[in-house]
């Protein structure tokens, strides 16, 4: 019997079919099998790619509240 995966996102998700170059793909799973040496779990291209999209997500956020108030990063 085949144990099952756990879960790496606790929330509700939506699934998104994204077209990239080769190039990006393959920078991004020459990152993650870096990055899995050194930690202590699977790291995949999507793994990367959701971590860029909080970044950016973070980013815009921030910038967005820092228009409102009139303050700067």
């Amino acid at each position: 019997m085949k144990m099952a995966r756990p879960p790496k996102i606790e929330e509700k998700t939506k699934t998104y079919n994204l077209l990239m170059t080769v190039m990006q793909y393959d920078k991004l799973a020459a990152i993650s099998e870096d990055r899995q040496k050194t930690e202590l779990e699977q790291v995949s291209v999507a793994d990367l790619i959701r971590e860029a999209i909080d970044l950016y997500i973070h980013v815009i956020e921030q910038e967005t509240e820092d228009e409102k108030t009139g303050t700067e990063g």
